[in-house]
């Protein structure tokens, strides 16, 4: 046998090269294609579940690089990552890093309930409302016994403007598991109907079904101290921002709790406080915004600017970035109505209040809002067919009564204007001052 030449070997050492890097770059792929847990800043890494959720999260991803096709852990590495998003208040991110490994699980098994579940969730934390009703309608196919899926149906037809099967599916869940999560959504129902004391009653219900100190019983707190505010109680809206101070310490929605009360009080450089802290502990635009409006309530103009300019960026990128790939960001048109309405720039409010509205024309808030842009942009008129769509389940929401008033006063309907402004007003005498001199002008005028 001839030996072989020099550029055979050598051909042949390059093609071994070439392939056993390509074997390990695809490997090496793999072991980082699983999404990484970022880091938490400030008074969030000083939490009592962050080093259990380190080590869970690091657990977890061992787990798959050992067995990469594991259902189970697949989706619990999921659960925690959709967790910590909403503790960060980082959804961008933990929702796409959720729904990758969902859709992985799902490519596999398209019938795995744990996992149509969950892209549900995914899908209505993005205000992906109807397509999370779609993918939970499958999940209940499959499992109509499970309480979990009919939580889901709920908030999607809650959000969609189905208020009566939301109801169906709110009682279908709290009769199979009565907890937290099932109190919280029926008196999040009777909220919407308008029975405030129900809705305290069921919220009382859900807290003392959870553990003190943990995230959903504080956030059902959270529930019920507006409630209290919108029911002119602000001294019990008061005690649960402390309790649940008390129980998590710099916990950010009591904080800014804390910070609207101050806000009622016209205490302005306390209620800045409160938010700037809560700022500080998570990435939430809606206290930005809050502190855009702070700021200029006490006469602090540049400060005021900055904030509303930040905050316009931060949902201009996650509304361009849904848009794009829905995957990513989420809808925020009725955001940033609002927030051009307090930038006193209704034009630019308008085109987004009617996307809202299209993407679900039976929600109330989304009727609402389109309501009151019309009437900011001089068309009162146009504004009445949608600010009654918004007031058909009876809601007893202070500011919408009052916006309705207003609306209603705009177009000659002075009896019934007047009503809804007295009584939005006696539940809540201190909202926002813009609305309320609004409102007494009108009247008085």
């Amino acid at each position: 046998m001839k030996p072989l030449s020099r550029n055979i070997l050598y051909g042949a050492l390059v093609v071994f090269c070439t392939v056993f890097t390509a074997f390990i770059f695809i490997n090496g792929s793999k072991k980082t294609t699983l999404p990484e847990l970022r880091p938490r800043q400030g008074a969030l890494a000083n939490a009592p579940e962050w080093t259990t959720t380190q080590a869970t999260v690091k657990k977890l991803q061992d787990e798959l690089t050992a067995k990469p096709d594991d259902p189970r852990t697949t989706l619990l590495l999921a659960k925690e990552f959709m967790q910590e998003g909403r503790i960060t208040g980082d959804y961008s991110y933990y929702n796409k890093a959720s729904l990758d490994l969902v859709n992985k699980v799902l490519a596999k098994d398209s019938r795995n309930f744990e996992a149509i579940c969950l892209k549900s969730m995914i899908y209505l934390s993005q205000h992906r409302f109807s397509e999370g009703k779609n993918v939970a309608m499958e999940a209940v196919q499959s499992n109509p016994y499970n309480s979990f899926v009919y939580g889901l149906l709920c908030d999607a037809n809650v959000e969609l403007g189905n208020y009566d099967e939301a109801v169906s599916m709110a009682d279908k869940m709290v009769s199979i598991r009565p907890d937290i999560r099932s109190y919280s959504r029926v008196s999040y129902i009777r909220e919407i109907f308008g029975d405030l004391p129900g809705a305290i009653d069921a919220i009382h219900m859900a807290i003392a079904a959870g553990f003190p100190g943990q995230e959903d019983t504080e956030w059902a707190r959270m529930v019920l101290g507006h409630l209290y505010e919108d029911s002119n109680q602000l001294d019990k809206a008061t005690e649960q921002y402390q309790a649940a101070l008390n129980e998590r310490p710099d916990y950010p929605f009591a904080l800014a709790g804390m910070g609207r009360i101050a806000a009622y009080k016209k205490d302005y450089p306390a209620a800045i406080q409160y938010y700037e802290k809560a700022r500080i502990v998570i990435s939430e635009v809606s206290f930005l915004e809050q502190l855009a409006i702070l700021y200029r309530l006490n006469n602090q103009q540049k400060e005021a600017d900055e904030y509303a300019r930040v905050t316009l960026n931060a949902l201009l990128s996650d509304n361009i970035t849904a848009q794009k790939d829905k995957d990513q960001g989420h809808y925020s048109d009725m955001e940033l109505a609002n927030l051009y309405l307090q930038m006193n720039e209704p034009a630019k409010a308008l085109p987004h209040a009617q996307a809202e509205h299209q993407r679900r024309p039976q929600n109330i808030d989304a009727c609402e809002t389109l309501a009151w842009v019309l009437y900011r942009n001089g068309q009162a008129a146009e504004a009445l067919p949608y600010i009654t769509t918004a007031l058909r389940t009876k809601s007893q929401h202070p500011e919408r009564l009052v916006k309705a008033g207003i609306i209603m006063l705009a177009n000659g309907q002075k009896k019934e204007g007047t009503e809804l402004i007295n009584k939005g007003l006696s539940l809540k005498p201190y909202m926002d001052e813009t609305i309320v001199k609004t409102a007494q002008s009108l009247i008085t005028g």
